[in-house]
C-alpha cells in the first residue's frame, strides 16, 4: 500500500465530491488502498456517517481515493476513527505489509506488536488479502503484477529494457508495491518509482 504525503490545498469546497480532481492531482489515479485505477470515489477515512465523521465532511485532512471494491463493498462505515489503523497518509504502511508473488498480502512480523495489529485491522477493513474469496479479484491482479514484474526486472538488469521502457510498462499494469517489491533493490528503478510525476504525492521519507 503505497504510503502518500499530502500537500496542503488552497481551494477549499463546500461538497466533498468536489475534492475528486484534487485528490487525483495529490496522489494520482489510483484506490489509496488496493492501488487499482478503476473507477474512483471521494473517500472518507473517518466515515461521514459517524459521530467523529460528521464534521469532517469536507475535511481535506479525512479525503482519500477509493475504488468501489475498498470503499462501497469493503471499508463502507465499519471504522469508527483512524484510531486502531494504519492509513496511507499517516503511516508507512508499504512496509506494514509483504507483499508474495502468489498475491497474497501479510502483515509483516518484523513490526511491533501494536503495529501489527493496526496494520491487520487496516488490512481486514478493506480486505486487503482476498484470497479467501470466491473471486480473489486482488490477489490474482497481484499475482499477475508480480510474474511480469519478475520478467521486466531481469531484462532490466540483463540491459534488454531502458528505464524509460521498463516505466511504460509499470504505468499499463500499476500496482506499485508490486513493482516495489520487486525492484526495491535496483536503486534506479526503485528511486523513479518514488518520485515518479506518475505517483504524485509519494512519500519517500520512509525509504531514507
Amino acid at each position: 500500500m503505497r504510503p502518500v504525503l499530502r500537500p496542503d490545498v488552497k481551494t477549499l469546497y463546500k461538497t466533498y465530491g468536489s475534492y475528486l480532481e484534487p485528490l487525483i492531482k495529490s496522489f494520482g489515479p489510483y484506490c489509496s488502498y488496493c492501488e487499482s485505477a478503476e473507477k474512483l470515489d471521494v473517500e472518507h477515512v473517518v466515515p461521514k456517517s459517524k459521530p467523529q465523521g460528521a464534521p469532517l465532511e469536507v475535511e481535506w485532512s479525512n479525503l482519500l481515493l477509493g475504488c468501489a471494491r475498498c470503499n462501497r463493498d469493503f471499508k463502507k462505515a465499519w471504522n469508527d476513527g483512524r484510531g486502531s489503523y494504519l492509513w496511507p497518509d499517516t503511516d508507512n504502511t508499504f512496509q506494514a505489509f509483504t507483499y508474495l508473488p502468489t498475491g497474497q498480502v501479510k502483515v509483516n512480523t518484523a513490526l511491533k506488536r501494536s503495529e501489527q495489529q493496526t496494520a491487520h485491522n487496516l488490512m481486514t477493513l478493506v480486505r486487503l488479502d482476498d484470497g479467501l474469496e470466491p473471486q480473489p479479484v486482488l490477489n490474482t491482479r497481484r499475482r499477475s503484477r508480480f510474474n511480469m514484474a519478475e520478467v521486466m526486472k531481469k531484462l532490466f538488469i540483463a540491459g534488454a529494457l531502458s528505464l524509460e521502457e521498463l516505466m511504460a510498462i509499470v504505468y499499463s499494469a500499476p500496482s506499485w508495491s508490486v513493482w516495489m517489491r520487486v525492484f526495491e533493490d535496483v536503486p534506479a528503478v526503485r528511486e523513479r518509482l518514488l518520485n515518479d510525476d506518475r505517483f504524485p504525492g509519494t512519500n519517500g521519507s520512509y525509504f531514507r
